[in-house]
């Protein structure tokens, strides 16, 4: 079995194989119990829960996969058979989480136990006071036609193989693409001056010059960027990791240009706004 910890929007989710011992307590814990489907749609920024993909060695008792923890996971779940409740369901969480010493470090252990206590809290409001809409492009920009379709991104395995920053490029390149990877560096820390220069070396500017896709990078401070793609409809669009893509904030709020952008939306942990930056028509990622 391999067990994903679901948290990150631009960086690979750290996974772990089960060892034998452990895949037979999980099978014990929630054997016959309704469990959630992997794709969820209302995933937000920040901890999704854990996903569980199972092989031969579960004998049928589980699910081909299936998600444990995470916003919606019990009003989600399909089946006849009842689901697990809070209690059990965080019991098999910390069960999982125990086992990942090898692929987690201290730090981001404590980091999903820092969000998991936030979850439905303070890092899941607006970021900032409502602010003007986001300014105009000067004279020099042509703002390309995107307009949304989430249904592109939306299945298997285009959902699972790219990620925001895909997203936001608008390029299905299935290869969960990387700042600066297309033109040879990649960014060394996250946050806003590595992850942008990243970018900036794969042509995503400050500045715009003919045709362009406005795109915002917000950071979570140390752990991940995201990035946001504004649509021909007026409203900002984005694709949190291997999650759905979607045009609306932590909230479930339509994140609609004026009132709502991506620098006052609800982010969850990714409380830096780092700017708005122009995508030319014709950029390479990878």
């Amino acid at each position: 079995m391999q067990v994903t910890l679901d948290i990150f929007s631009g960086r690979q989710n750290p996974s772990w194989s089960l060892p034998e011992a452990e895949q037979r307590q999980l099978v014990d814990r929630v054997r016959g119990r309704r469990m959630a489907r992997p794709e969820l749609q209302d995933e937000p920024l920040g901890y999704r829960g854990l996903v569980i993909q199972t092989d031969e060695e579960a004998g049928g008792a589980l699910p081909a996969s299936f998600r444990i923890g995470g916003f919606g996971q019990l009003a989600e779940a399909q089946g006849k058979a009842q689901p697990l409740t809070a209690v059990e369901d965080d019991e098999v969480v910390r069960f999982l989480l125990a086992t990942a010493r090898a692929a987690m470090s201290d730090d981001l252990q404590q980091l999903v136990a820092d969000e998991r206590l936030r979850q439905g809290g303070p890092a899941n409001v607006g970021i900032d006071p409502p602010i003007p809409p986001d300014p105009p492009e000067p004279g020099t920009c042509q703002l390309v036609p995107t307009t949304f379709q989430p249904g592109v991104w939306n299945y298997a395995p285009v959902i699972y193989q790219n990620n925001c920053y895909n997203y936001a490029m608008s390029r299905i390149t299935n290869t969960f693409a990387q700042p600066g990877r297309a033109s040879g560096q990649t960014a060394t820390a996250m946050n806003c001056t590595d992850v942008g220069a990243a970018a900036s070396r794969d042509g995503c500017k400050t500045t715009c010059k003919g045709p362009s896709k406005k795109v915002a990078l917000v950071i979570w401070p140390g752990w991940d960027y995201h990035w946001y793609r504004k649509h021909t409809e007026g409203f900002w669009g984005h694709k949190p990791g291997k999650t759905a893509a979607r045009n609306t904030d932590n909230l479930n709020r339509v994140i609609n240009g004026t009132s709502l952008t991506p620098a006052n939306c609800a982010r969850g942990p990714y409380t830096v706004f780092c700017g708005y930056r122009y995508a030319p028509k014709t950029i390479v990622i990878s």
